[in-house]
């Protein structure tokens, strides 16, 4: 594998495995025992605080899906230099009308 893709499986690792930390931290504040309620109050910030983190770490996710959706979409869509421009064009038009239609797939699934 290459270094990049290494940093990048490890990256998702960090992020899933802090995920899963937090989603513990949650479960293991919400129990409530006889708690006064300050303690109460206490632990509700620090769910807060926690399903920020989360939040957080989902977006940190998505950047990534959509960054590797981004280049395997524009590097598998090759443009041969042409000397007509009206061909380049065309050419253009053609990538263009391919790419919306896969995001309309995407779109609909979603």
């Amino acid at each position: 594998m290459q270094p990049r893709s290494i940093a990048l499986l490890e990256n998702i690792d960090s992020i899933v495995e802090n995920l899963l930390q937090k989603f513990q931290d949650i479960f293991d504040v919400g129990v409530i025992q006889d708690k006064s309620k300050e303690l109460l109050a206490i632990e509700s910030l620090a769910i807060e605080t926690d399903a920020l983190s989360i939040i957080k770490f989902c977006e940190e996710l998505l950047t990534i899906t959509k960054g590797l959706r981004e280049s395997w979409c524009l590097d598998s869509i090759k443009v041969n230099p042409v000397e007509n421009k009206q061909l380049e064009q065309e050419e253009i038009n053609y990538i263009f009308g391919k790419f919306n239609q896969l995001t309309d797939k995407i779109a609909e699934i979603k």
